[in-house]
């Protein structure tokens, strides 16, 4: 655990280009080097081994069951890289080795000639049956172990990589401790500054060539990888230079964390926000590295951690009275409820900027039910599976490597970390191709978890469906009926079994059939005249809400409820395409359109009414779609200006755009079959309709 005493924090590394200040420099003290040292003296409660480590086996993970749009890849389609401190190894029987895909051993540390230091805890670590057991479980799933080699003094650091000898020994020394336990590669953590040591820099590049060379000679596949800081590619200057350092290794571990103390002076914040803060944040951070390094060479390191102060107010990035207390994920979510439970004013808050949870709360004098008193507002600064998972869409949607955390163990033994890494990498979406011949977009449907309906205009104007049972696609079948000319069915289930369809009609009006009981109703006029395709929500059994452009360019709206249909309702607003909708409970509806402006607008209806129209930017080249699989979720795509499919989510936030690939000539389709599974569909450049799974 990190231990929750004041850090001396590390500054994040150099500013972004253009940036006036912080000037460009390396930290004085690197993050790891500062969180090892605040747990110097810790007890360890290891034992000596008694066995040694087993090989990596062949990775034998079960492929996740085939769902249309996505392949049939191992639980996580990208690298996740964790770190296991020798402080974390009691606990490392109760990580998911399942959703990692390396674990990197920290650590041994290097001294100046090359050689390990055999004194410290990292080498009884190394030594403990604690550490055999881990290495087990972890090639046991098929996961690589690398070993963490270390050094966190910069005249250390200089020495290594630029005497020949050195570099030499401390290589030979690493193979020969991988040799003894069966590991995988080696991770190098050497954190330090260029001040003062001219060829630092151009020894750290060289160093690392030499130790990938040897380290592929002595075993094929073996995993060489080098931690950087958040800001090393901003300049070229500083112990690591970036586009060199992306030629020799496999990859480089970004050290995107402890920004809060080159982002803000004497204040609280974001640990790791993710957008512009300024200067740090990670989608800064991600832009630089993919502006000097091929994604594939990219890991994001995410914290499992955060900070909390004490502080003059319990306004947003408050001034600071005291250090700052390092809070594992674990112990935040002990602190919360304990402060919660004992009435100490606790407020929790998000922050929007920054992408990240934060909580204050008042700490009297004395008698503080949870920790220490400290007559105090207190804020805390932290990251959450919600916080991470818009993280891992940077990632996802950067096509970097993979992801990474500092550090396992951090999480307490909460799950929803887990659940996290598992929703956002399981799977690794493709496009498949339904055939067919669409004279306009799909519609999308499902009414259970392993099924999803398809529909089309086909080149007879009549309305057209295919299924996925669970297992297969079904044929094309013609439903009949007559269609406008370019426009696309909306669909949607309110349970099992049931399907309605409508879709605007040769008089312009909306048309409806229905699917019940293994057969097809008849079409039914709703009326209205309209001039766009219409769009069709459910928030529960018995309930259908309908919305289209009307003549006037506004929203209008017809709903079914307890076998009754309303009347047409104009909503205002002005858009520019057809409609999206969906229901995400009893009562709650949510409308998306392209304003005349060419970004997207959402409207939504609660229990006290319809709310105001609420701008979410962006530049959509068609209309909105819109699922939800939960009251806390909503899923929305739309075709970019390239006209690929783009996808904005909402999880008590609204998330970055971020692009899902292909080329649509359509207004897409999406549909939720259940918690996690979103699925969406366009017509392509060959008129065939197309389906993807949408990370969620």
């Amino acid at each position: 655990m990190l231990a929750a005493v004041p850090l001396l924090a590390a500054m994040f590394g150099a500013a972004p280009a253009g940036a006036a200040s912080p000037l460009p420099s390396d930290p004085p003290s690197g993050v790891h080097a500062l969180d090892e040292a605040a747990h110097a003296g810790q007890r360890l409660d290891l034992t000596p081994a008694t066995s040694a480590p087993i090989p990596r086996a062949t990775p034998q993970r079960p492929p996740a069951p085939r769902r249309p749009g996505r392949t049939t890849a191992p639980l996580v389609s990208r690298e996740v890289f964790g770190f296991a401190p020798y402080w974390s190894l009691g606990v490392s029987g109760g990580w998911n080795y399942q959703l990692l895909t390396t674990v990197a051993y920290f650590g041994l540390d290097v001294r100046g000639d090359g050689s390990f230091d055999t004194g410290t805890p990292g080498w009884t670590g190394w030594n403990s049956q604690q550490f055999v057991n881990m290495v087990n479980r972890a090639h046991q799933s098929g996961d690589r172990v690398v070993v963490v080699i270390k050094a966190f003094d910069a005249g250390t650091v200089n020495q290594i990589v630029t005497s020949p000898a050195a570099t030499q020994a401390t290589i030979d020394n690493t193979i020969a401790a991988l040799s003894s336990k069966n590991l995988d590669g080696v991770n190098v953590d050497f954190e330090g500054t260029s001040a003062g040591y001219p060829n630092v820099q151009g020894g750290m590049t060289n160093f690392m060539a030499q130790m990938s060379q040897r380290l592929h000679q002595w075993r094929s596949g073996s995993f060489v990888t080098i931690d950087t800081y958040g800001g090393s590619a901003s300049w070229e200057g500083g112990i690591f230079k970036i586009g060199s350092l992306a030629t020799v290794v496999d990859a480089m571990f970004v050290m995107a964390y402890d920004m809060v103390f080159g982002d803000l002076s004497g204040q609280a914040g974001p640990n790791s926000p993710l957008r512009p803060y300024p200067p740090y944040d990670d989608t800064d951070a991600v832009n630089q590295y993919l502006s000097k390094s091929p994604a594939s060479r990219v890991i994001l390191g995410v914290p499992y951690y955060g900070y909390k102060w004490s502080t003059t107010s319990s306004q947003p990035n408050a001034g600071t009275s005291s250090g700052a207390s390092a809070e594992t994920y674990g112990s935040a979510v002990t602190d919360l409820a304990c402060v919660s439970a004992h009435g100490m004013q606790l407020a929790s808050h998000w922050d929007g900027t920054g992408a990240s949870p934060w909580a204050s709360w008042f700490s009297p004098s004395s008698g503080d039910p949870c920790g220490a008193s400290h007559g105090s507002w207190r804020e805390l600064y932290y990251d959450d599976a919600t916080s991470l998972g818009f993280k891992y869409d940077l990632v996802n949607g950067s096509n970097l490597r993979g992801t990474g955390m500092w550090a396992l163990g951090y999480d307490g033994g909460s799950p929803d970390l887990w659940n996290e890494l598992a929703l956002k990498f399981s799977g690794v979406p493709t496009w498949d191709s339904l055939g067919g011949a669409l004279s306009g977009g799909p519609g999308a449907a499902a009414w259970a978890s392993n099924r999803l309906d398809v529909f089309g205009r086909g080149t007879d104007s009549g309305l057209w469906h295919r299924w996925w049972n669970g297992s297969a696609w079904g044929g094309w079948e013609s439903i009949g009926g007559v269609l406008a000319a370019g426009t696309a069915p909306a669909a949607v289930s309110w349970s099992f079994g049931r399907l309605d369809v409508v879709v605007q009609g040769s008089d312009g009006a909306v048309w409806h059939t229905w699917f019940e009981g293994n057969s097809w109703g008849g079409w039914e006029s709703l009326g209205g005249h309209v001039t766009s395709s219409p769009s069709v929500a459910s928030w529960g059994s018995g309930r259908l809400d309908v919305l289209a452009r009307g003549d006037d360019n506004g929203l209008w709206h017809r709903w079914f409820d307890r076998g009754v249909w309303s009347s047409w309702e104009p909503l205002g607003g002005g858009l520019a395409a057809a409609p999206g909708a969906t229901g995400r409970g009893p009562g709650a509806l949510d409308v998306f359109v392209k304003g005349t402006d060419g970004q997207l607008w959402h409207l939504w209806w609660g229990a006290s009414g319809w709310w105001g129209w609420e701008g979410l930017g962006g530049q959509v080249a068609s209309a909105p779609a819109a699922s939800s699989w939960g009251s806390g979720r909503i899923d929305v795509v739309a075709l970019g200006p390239t006209h690929e499919l783009r996808h904005l989510y909402w999880s008590g936030q609204w998330s970055l755009w971020l692009s899902r690939g292909g080329s649509g000539t359509s207004d897409p389709a999406l549909t939720s079959p259940g918690y996690g599974l979103v699925y969406a569909a366009v017509r392509g450049t060959d008129n065939a309709a197309w389906v993807t799974g949408i990370p969620p």
